[in-house]
C-alpha cells in the first residue's frame, strides 16, 4: 500500500516536473530571441553609426582641403600685384580669420593635422578602454543583489569544475576547460543567468545525475522541480531586463536615429547624403570662392566683374571697392562654414559612437553656435594685425 502511494505521488510530481521543464524550454527560447533582437539592433547601430561617421570624415577632410586651397589663394591675393597694399594686407588678415571662422565652428581640432588627430583619437580610445567604458552600459538595467549572489553562485560552480587548472597535464582538455571557462566569464560579466544555467546544464554528465542515485527517487525530482522553479524565476527577471534594455535603446536618441534611418531608405532617400548635403554646400561655395578669386589673379576677369560675381557668391561687405579694402572681412554672417554649421553638433548625427576624431570635435565644438555678426566685431582697415 505504501509502495502504490509512493508510486501516485511520485507520478504526479513527474508530471509537475515535464511542465517545468516544457515552461523552463520556452523560457529559454524567448530569452534567445529576446537577445537576438537586441544584438540585431546594436549591430544596425554600429552598422549605420559606421557609415555616418565614414561619410563625415571623407567630408570634413575635404572640407579641411578646401580651407587649406582657399588660405592659399588668399596668401597668392597677399602677394599679388593684382591688388593695392591696402588690399593685400586684408587678406594676411582673411587668413587668420578663415582659421578662427573655422575653429569657431567645429572646435580647435578642426585646425589639426591629421597626425594630432591620430594621436588624438588614440590617447582618447585608450582612456575609454582603461576606464572600461561601454555605449550600451547606459541602457542595461541594474542586476538587484539577491540575483547577483544566484549568479555569483552558478558562476562558482561553474569555476570549480571548467577551470583549466582542472585539466593541468591534458593539453586538449586544457584548451577545451579554457574555451568554456571563457564563455563563462563572458556571461558571468554579462550577468546572463540563463547562459549560466545553459553552460551547467549542456556539460552537466551522466555521473553527476548517477552520484544521486542514493538518494529515493522522490527525493531526487523534488529536487530537480525546486531547481528547475528557481531558474525559471532568474530566467524570467532576466527575460525582462532584456525586453527594458532594447525598449531603452529603442527609445534613446540613436535608437531612434536608426528607425528613421530605415525609413528614409524605405522612401528611397539616402539619409547619408542628406547629411552630408550641408557639408557639400560648404565644399563647393569654398572651390567657388577659390575659383574667382583664380581668374582674377590670372587676369580673365577684372576686379569690377570679380566684385559683381563675389556679390552673388557671397555676402562680402566690398560698396567701397577694393581700394577702400575688404571692409570687415568675413562681414554679417558670411563665412565659409556656414553651410556646414547644420552637422557641427555631431551628437545629432552619429549613433552610439562616433568615431574618435569626430568624437574630439563634438567634445571641443558642441552645438552650433550663434556667432555675432562680423560687421560689429572685425576690426577695420588700419587697425587689423
Amino acid at each position: 500500500m505504501a509502495e502504490l502511494s509512493t508510486k501516485r505521488i511520485l507520478g504526479t510530481r513527474e508530471e509537475v516536473l515535464v511542465g517545468l521543464r516544457k515552461q523552463h524550454g520556452g523560457l529559454m527560447k524567448k530569452i534567445n530571441t529576446e537577445r537576438k533582437k537586441l544584438d540585431t539592433f546594436k549591430e544596425d547601430i554600429r552598422t549605420i553609426s559606421g557609415k555616418a561617421q565614414g561619410a563625415l570624415q571623407r567630408k570634413f577632410q575635404e572640407l579641411r582641403e578646401k580651407k587649406d586651397a582657399l588660405k592659399a589663394t588668399y596668401q597668392r591675393c597677399a602677394t599679388s600685384k593684382v591688388f593695392t597694399k591696402a588690399e593685400r594686407k586684408d587678406f594676411y588678415w582673411m587668413q587668420e580669420e578663415l582659421d578662427e571662422v573655422a575653429a569657431d565652428t567645429f572646435g580647435p581640432a578642426f585646425n589639426m593635422s591629421e597626425e594630432d588627430l591620430a594621436e588624438m583619437a588614440r590617447q582618447a580610445a585608450e582612456e575609454r578602454h582603461r576606464q572600461g567604458f561601454d555605449f550600451y552600459d547606459q541602457f542595461t538595467p541594474p542586476v538587484p543583489e539577491a540575483e547577483q549572489k544566484s549568479i555569483r553562485e552558478v558562476y562558482k560552480r561553474l569555476a570549480a569544475k571548467f577551470h583549466p587548472d582542472k585539466a593541468s597535464g591534458n593539453a586538449p582538455l586544457e584548451q577545451r576547460f579554457h574555451t568554456i571557462m571563457q564563455r563563462i566569464n563572458t556571461s558571468y560579466q554579462r550577468g546572463d543567468i540563463a547562459d549560466l544555467l545553459a553552460i551547467e546544464s549542456e556539460y552537466t554528465e551522466m555521473a553527476d545525475i548517477l552520484a544521486q542515485a542514493d538518494s529515493p527517487l522522490v527525493d531526487v525530482v523534488e529536487r530537480e522541480i525546486e531547481r528547475l522553479r528557481n531558474e525559471i524565476e532568474l530566467c524570467s527577471l532576466q527575460l525582462e531586463r532584456l525586453k527594458t534594455e532594447r525598449k531603452q535603446l529603442e527609445r534613446s536618441h540613436d535608437g531612434k536615429m536608426i528607425k528613421d534611418y530605415k525609413k528614409a531608405e524605405k522612401h528611397g532617400v539616402d539619409p547619408i547624403q542628406e547629411m552630408t548635403s550641408d557639408l557639400d554646400r560648404a565644399i563647393t561655395g569654398m572651390q567657388q570662392q577659390i575659383d574667382l578669386f583664380e581668374r582674377l589673379l590670372s587676369g580673365k576677369i577684372t576686379k569690377d566683374q570679380f566684385i559683381e560675381e563675389s556679390n552673388k557668391l557671397m555676402p562680402m561687405d566690398m560698396d567701397d571697392g577694393f581700394d577702400g579694402g575688404f571692409d570687415g572681412g568675413f562681414d554679417g554672417d558670411f563665412s565659409p562654414f556656414a553651410d556646414a554649421g547644420e552637422v557641427t553638433d555631431m551628437g545629432e548625427v552619429t549613433p552610439e559612437q562616433l568615431m574618435e576624431i569626430l568624437a574630439m570635435l563634438e567634445t571641443q565644438a558642441g552645438p552650433p553656435r550663434n556667432r555675432q555678426s562680423r560687421r560689429s566685431s572685425a576690426p577695420k582697415r588700419g587697425s587689423r594685425r
